[in-house]
């Protein structure tokens, strides 16, 4: 997977809903929003049909301003789980 992906997923995937509409939540999701299409058009990528469509919702979650926050929220972490990417630990 792209490096970028699995950054910015797994850092979206620790925001809290309230944190979605922050600068900071702005600006990492944008991120995560252009890390999901290099992914999904990466042609060296092998996607499941699940994957892909799991991640398809996530880029449509991600493009839509008016996506209630816990539903981007619930899509990232959807996301996460279905590509196999754990969460944050802190160190």
């Amino acid at each position: 997977m792209i490096q970028r992906f699995v950054t910015t997923l797994r850092a979206a995937a620790a925001l809290r809903p309230p944190d979605v509409s922050t600068e900071t939540g702005r600006h990492l999701l944008a991120d995560c929003a252009d890390a999901v299409r290099l992914e999904l058009d990466c042609p060296q990528q092998e996607l499941t049909p699940r994957q892909r469509d799991v991640l398809r919702a996530l880029s449509d979650a991600l493009e839509d301003r008016e996506a209630p926050a816990a539903d981007v929220v619930r899509a990232v972490r959807e996301a996460c789980a279905v590509v196999g990417i754990g969460p944050v630990h802190p160190h």
